[in-house]
């Protein structure tokens, strides 16, 4: 993909079980990224994924969605037929375009995941994964997890009502206009700059604009491929951590983060005595700076206060 797909949020909470692999992995600086298969959704990586150029007879809706992500907003087949510029290049571009799509099905199989929240005080994600309080929140920075990789990436989980269906000839197109779109950009500043041809900012914000909507396409693709899950999670409110192995198996993978990822880490209340102690002296030892601060109960109230 000519941009990794990213978000602004820089939050990602890890809830942990008071285990002594969760010890193990925190000392050792590494998080646990699973193959799809090892989760307890069975609809996890459900999407429909759609391959190849689109026929205009066989695949009408296809082919003018690729239409539209070219650029040309067509409300039928027959419309574009009758129009001549796109006549007189789709061909040729179409095929170009297959060459850029993904192959998001041998890419699933690579993929690892490892899954986080976003919200430090969600009461369900400290029952069911911080076991009841007893357990702890690491607050990672996503900017540091992801930095000089290009193989790792975070995006939000997407709730929906039933599977996606996602096409990848649509994501090549817009991966192509997107290319296109900061190519234009760099050779209008230049001429701009070095040959004095005023005038072309509005030239710059139609090629801004054509290039975010291509890069807002390949987002919602790639979000609906890697990270869609049924409705009823919706209160995990979770993002992941996708890490592209390219392996052919569901072997998981331990992934190594810099000490500086660990923005904070929050103690369950109920945590057991002598966990606690022993999660302090590794926080002690391989984290000293990092704030720890603690999940507790709300008098009077079904609420979490943390401080």
């Amino acid at each position: 993909m000519s941009r990794k797909p990213t978000t602004p949020e820089a939050r990602l909470l890890k809830f942990c079980a008071p285990t002594a692999h969760a010890l193990q992995n925190l000392e050792r600086g590494q998080i646990f990224c699973q193959h799809y298969t090892a989760y307890n959704d069975p609809f996890e990586f459900w999407t429909t994924i759609s391959t190849g150029i689109p026929d205009s007879d066989r695949e009408p809706e296809r082919y003018l969605a690729a239409l539209r992500a070219w650029g040309f907003d067509c409300r039928t087949v027959a419309e574009a037929k009758d129009d001549e510029v796109i006549q007189g290049s789709v061909d040729d571009y179409f095929d170009e375009c297959q060459h850029y799509a993904p192959p998001f099905e041998g890419m699933r199989q690579g993929m690892r995941i490892s899954c986080f929240s976003s919200e430090a005080d969600n009461l369900l994600m400290w029952s069911h994964y911080g076991d009841g309080l007893r357990g702890f929140c690491i607050v990672f920075d996503e900017d540091v997890i992801t930095l000089g990789n290009e193989a790792a990436y975070v995006l939000d989980v997407a709730y929906l009502g039933a599977p996606p269906q996602v096409d990848s000839f649509i994501y090549g197109v817009a991966w192509d206009q997107d290319w296109y779109s900061q190519t234009a950009i760099a050779e209008t500043n230049t001429a701009i700059q070095y040959q004095g041809r005023t005038g072309l900012e509005e030239e710059i914000a139609m090629y801004e604009e054509s290039g975010e909507q291509a890069l807002r396409t390949m987002r919602e693709i790639w979000q609906q491929v890697f990270a869609t899950k049924p409705a009823q999670w919706m209160y995990e409110r979770e993002r992941r951590l996708l890490v592209q192995t390219g392996r052919d198996d569901a072997t998981p993978v331990l992934r190594s983060y810099e000490r500086a990822a660990i923005k904070e880490v929050i103690l369950g209340e109920r945590m057991p005595q002598n966990y606690r102690a022993e999660l302090l002296a590794v926080l002690l030892k391989s984290y000293p700076n990092t704030p720890v601060r603690t999940a507790r109960r709300s008098a009077g109230t079904y609420t979490l206060n943390i401080e």
